[in-house]
């Protein structure tokens, strides 16, 4: 093989800037700014901290009178939520009723009971129900179950959305 057959050499370079310079007192000219912290034209600051708070096409109140009657709603979920926490039930059926961080805790729970071998002989028993409607499409509810061999307390907050009760708080005592 010739030298004049054999195939050039690659070489890769950095494309040029075809951007301006920015000027200007806030952008970093005239201040002592590392390059990293230069103001860079063509970039769009966009912040996402808000986007769960859409409020046309996000989550959408409910008022109390198009929401099924409280205290029957609650005391069925709360038996639910129980049964998951138990590990009878997966927490996976709670999805569309509880928020995400009650509907982790409850799968945490109910994994440790699993992993336990603690399966109630029976089921969770809601003993007495109060509910209390504070303000429009927002219940709190207050409830003694028999869970786990022992009587124990719980506070719920249920908020009407998308046309449900969801239930934003959850402390069992």
């Amino acid at each position: 093989m010739s030298a004049a057959a054999a195939p050039e050499v690659l070489r890769l370079l950095p494309a040029p800037r075809c951007e301006p310079e920015s000027a200007g007192p806030d952008w970093g000219e005239t201040t002592a700014r590392t390059p990293a912290q230069r103001y860079v034209q063509g970039s769009l600051a966009v912040d996402f901290r808000g986007a769960g708070d859409d409020s046309f096409f996000g989550p959408q109140a409910t008022p109390t009178v198009q929401l099924p009657e409280p205290g029957a709603w609650a005391r069925g979920m709360i038996q639910v939520v129980l049964e998951a926490s138990d590990g009878t039930r997966p927490a996976d059926q709670l999805g569309r009723w509880v928020t995400p961080e009650i509907k982790e805790r409850i799968r945490r729970r109910g994994q440790l009971a699993r992993r336990r071998g603690r399966r109630a002989h029976r089921p969770p028993v809601v003993k007495t129900i109060l509910t209390c409607l504070p303000a429009e499409g927002v219940c709190e509810v207050s409830a003694v179950v028999w869970a786990d061999g022992r009587v124990r307390a719980l506070a719920l907050r249920m908020c009407g959305t998308d046309g449900r009760w969801l239930i934003t708080a959850w402390e069992l005592g």
